[in-house]
């Protein structure tokens, strides 16, 4: 059996405009979103200021930058909300394209920074491909599966195609080397071809094949299998290997039930590094304390229950796929980088949405809220308009 939406396509009379139009706003949606970015502002500062001023002797500089980026991610969000979603599965194999040369081109000349060439920098401009490639990849896979969803039953023509594009944008994303990406992108993309409703012989059996190369990539690559050990016992290797694990260990467990005060943090000053990236969670943790941290968690799950939502009323697959495919994508990121700051996941690169640092992640998922919202207006449009045909 295979998974899959109880959809029934509409009739012509109730699907959605594709021009513009007045947007109802999903507003719990909306202002989630806005408090996740507030949030990231607030610790961006107060887990950077010290380290920007040791370093760069400026207080304010990656806070100002994040300022920046997240006024450019809003008001390309405000865009991307007005514009009907439909407009963008005419151009989702063409902005997949555009990320796969954008991928190329960073291993070709992107400088290397930490061991890994991720970024493409021009003048005073960095741009980091993968990030597009997220919303890339789930864009064109959600039209793929809506355009050929009666020959999902057979194998070589509804799943070889799109399985050979995955893959192929996965397999760039790891040659970076980057493996925490191509493993939530590749459990999303498994998922979308569930909800479409591939046979669920299928499903398994790309799952175990998948897991071949995860293997490897995992045990047989050096570094990786460190990694991996030091997640078992990061204690063992705690000035090693282990030493983020612990230092972000050490955080939760300072700041208690209600933590130091905002700005009281310790472990930030120079101690754990990427305080404001990737290690931020724990700064969150010793600062607010569990209070804090819980909230946040909380604050991430009514967002993600507020994006399925969002999916289950949109009034087309292509829509329930991308709505689902945008909501899985930031709630599985943010797992992964809060499981990660805990201890209870291997140490994987990934930033936590709305809140870490980085210009390219911001942007682009406030682009694909954008998105998500323009889904929810629409389905609530059709919903409003069906309801009003059944009135009169």
């Amino acid at each position: 059996m295979g998974g899959g939406f109880d959809f029934v396509k509409p009739p012509a009379s109730i699907l959605p405009r594709r021009g513009g139009g007045s947007v109802r706003i999903d507003r719990p949606l909306f202002v989630s979103t806005l408090l996740l970015i507030g949030m990231g502002l607030v610790m961006v500062f107060s887990s950077s200021a010290n380290m920007a001023q040791a370093r760069f002797g400026s207080t304010y500089l990656f806070v100002r930058k994040q300022l920046l980026w997240d006024c450019v991610g809003f008001l390309a969000m405000l865009f991307f909300m007005r514009v009907d979603y439909h407009r963008w599965q005419k151009l989702a194999y063409a902005l997949l394209g555009l990320a796969l040369v954008s991928l190329g081109a960073v291993l070709a000349v992107g400088p290397v920074i930490k061991g890994a060439r991720r970024w493409i920098r021009y003048g005073g401009f960095t741009f980091q491909p993968s990030e597009l490639a997220k919303l890339a990849l789930i864009l064109a896979v959600a039209s793929f599966l809506d355009r050929h969803r009666s020959h999902l039953k057979n194998f070589n023509k509804g799943l070889i195609p799109v399985m050979l594009v995955i893959g192929l944008t996965l397999g760039l994303i790891v040659m970076e080397p980057d493996l925490g990406t191509p493993l939530m992108l590749g459990s999303v993309s498994l998922m979308l071809i569930f909800l479409a409703g591939a046979p669920g012989r299928y499903l398994v059996g790309m799952l175990c094949v998948s897991l071949l190369p995860v293997y490897y990539l995992l045990f047989h690559v050096s570094y990786r299998r460190r990694r991996l050990l030091a997640f078992l016992n990061p204690w063992a290797s705690a000035q090693g290997t282990g030493y983020q694990v612990t230092q972000s260990l050490l955080a939760f467990g300072s700041g208690g039930l209600f933590g130091k005060g905002l700005g009281a943090s310790t472990l930030k000053l120079l101690y754990l590094p990427d305080p404001h990236t990737d290690f931020i969670f724990p700064i969150i943790g010793e600062e607010l304390g569990f209070i804090g941290a819980a909230s946040v968690i909380v604050l991430f799950l009514f967002w993600g229950m507020r994006g399925w939502q969002a999916s289950r009323r949109a009034p087309d697959l292509f829509g329930q796929l991308l709505a689902a495919g945008i909501t899985c994508w930031i709630l599985l990121q943010a797992a992964i980088n809060m499981g990660v700051s805990c201890g209870i996941l291997p140490t994987k690169g990934l930033p936590l949405p709305f809140i870490s640092f980085g210009g390219s992640s911001s942007v682009i998922t406030l682009i694909a809220v954008g998105i998500l919202l323009n889904i929810s207006s629409r389905g609530e449009r059709e919903k409003i308009e069906a309801m009003r045909k059944m009135k009169s």
